[in-house]
């Protein structure tokens, strides 16, 4: 049986994801420390832009990370898998149309992120949000990112299924009824996380095609009746799937390469099993803890919503990350960036997901809904933890893709701007969340000016990391870096 993906055709298609990824991340990037500095500011610029920034920096993040990450984690499954170079191609294509879609919808309609929930973007008002046309663009723009990624899920479980025989076996449900002992010859925490990823994906995918043609139909004929309750159920699910699938595919990321840096295997294991089972159905239940405030909703709604979201942060904590500080535990590890950056993301991934998990608790989330609480334990969760993996992931492979490293001195420079910076922006967001500051606001509320500005010079910290990463990786992809430190 084949396995792996001809070497030269997996570098092609990833040089062309990273050289894109690159370049999008740092406009997104830069897109998110405008707002940040125009919120502190308070009128450095209209209101207007500061809402078409924040949503290209929040949904172009949310887009980009989880195709971007993708294709970083394909490269590094493909040398154990039989996938397919062209369906990542068909995944490159679509991203990058649909990004194209969302970026002309964004700076051209100067729509805002949360205005094109049904029915809003057909339901003319006093407050401007998406003119009809750019409606369109936006939400074919998300569909073709959702169908890239779930392209993707497909083509892993196919050449997963392949490669073991079942998707039980992917899953390692042989080695958790004892009836194979892990080996080279079953399945590997790597591959069991990105097996989970993918259902997730193609579970999120249904109901968001779903509500995307239901709204282009409304788009299309402004008569038709839609349950706005219906939608927004549907579009919350989808997105928080899609959200969570990404920490997911870093954990992956983080058993494939962690090991080679600490020099002990990561073996999959009963318990390890055990965990991602549940982790891929609680992760699905904890949706309903963004329906709190939907006073519409069943009660059995807000009841699973906590008991999902209480029972999701357990396995992930005590497997994954327990399992990643025992890994690396006296170790010997020499730290660069590739292994600073991915054990760095725990503490993103453990303390962003707690910090989620206090605002899923109905009692305290009637004082947090839709304070900044929520952009803090998200950019903990994504910034500090999805593109820590991320960034550890292409340090790892940028030699093997581009045939030169990095630079480590650099990186470990990024690194500590991107520690620092990132970390004392969300400590604000978390100071201010606790005190009411709503999110979305263009400016802070009297007496939280003096956070919003301490928080902005964080972001620019953060920024001139972003900035250390972005010089580095053009020069290397160029052909001009620095020998490694």
């Amino acid at each position: 049986m084949d396995v792996g993906v001809d070497a030269a055709a997996a570098r092609r298609v990833t040089r062309a994801w990273l050289l894109t990824g690159a370049a999008l991340f740092l406009i997104l990037a830069l897109a998110g420390l405008l707002v940040r500095t125009a919120q502190a500011a308070g009128d450095l610029v209209s209101p207007r832009v500061v809402y078409a920034a924040l949503t290209l920096h929040g949904t172009g993040m949310v887009g980009v990370s989880l195709t971007v990450m993708a294709a970083v984690l394909w490269y590094v499954m493909a040398k154990a898998l039989p996938l397919s170079a062209r369906a990542m191609w068909w995944v490159y294509g679509l991203t990058v149309a649909g990004a194209a879609g969302i970026i002309v919808a964004v700076l051209a309609g100067f729509g805002t992120g949360w205005t094109f929930l049904h029915p809003l973007p057909q339901t003319p008002g006093p407050v401007p949000g998406w003119p009809r046309w750019a409606a369109a663009p936006f939400l074919v723009g998300l569909a073709l990112v959702v169908v890239a990624f779930t392209i993707f899920c497909l083509d892993f479980l196919r050449a997963g299924i392949r490669r073991f025989g079942g998707l039980g076996r992917m899953l390692g449900l042989d080695i958790l009824r004892g009836e194979r002992a892990p080996g080279p010859d079953t399945t590997d925490p790597s591959i069991i996380a990105t097996t989970v990823v993918s259902i997730g994906g193609v579970a999120a995918a249904v109901p968001g095609a779903v509500i995307v043609a239901l709204m282009l139909a409304t788009l299309a004929a402004p008569g038709l009746r839609v349950s706005a309750l219906l939608a927004k159920n549907l579009i919350f699910f989808a997105g928080h799937m899609l959200v969570n699938v990404q920490i997911y595919m870093g954990a992956a990321l983080a058993y494939a390469i962690l090991p080679a840096y600490a020099g002990r295997p990561w073996k999959a294991s009963r318990v390890l099993v055990a965990a991602w089972l549940v982790t891929a159905v609680f992760v699905m239940l904890a949706f309903f803890h963004h329906l709190y405030q939907d006073f519409a909703q069943p009660l059995a709604a807000q009841v699973i919503g906590q008991i999902g979201s209480y029972g999701v942060a357990f396995p992930p904590i005590v497997v994954t990350i327990f399992g990643g500080l025992l890994l690396v535990h006296r170790s010997g590890i020499g730290w660069r960036p590739a292994p600073l950056f991915l054990y760095s993301a725990f503490a993103g991934w453990a303390i962003g997901g707690w910090a989620a998990v206090i605002d899923a608790t109905p009692a305290v989330n009637q004082y947090l809904h839709n304070t900044v609480w929520v952009p803090a334990h998200f950019h903990t969760y994504m910034a500090l933890g999805v593109v820590f993996f991320l960034l550890g992931a292409v340090y790892h492979v940028t030699p093997e893709v581009f045939g030169r490293p990095m630079s480590d001195r650099l990186g470990m420079r990024a690194a500590a701007l991107l520690i620092v910076g990132g970390w004392g922006l969300v400590s604000m967001w978390y100071l201010s969340g606790a005190l009411s500051q709503p999110r979305r606001y263009p400016f802070a509320l009297e007496g939280l000016g003096g956070a919003a500005a301490i928080g902005a010079a964080f972001a620019a910290v953060a920024a001139v990391g972003v900035l250390l990463v972005f010089a580095d990786f053009v020069r290397t992809a160029a052909g001009r870096a620095r020998p490694p430190a």
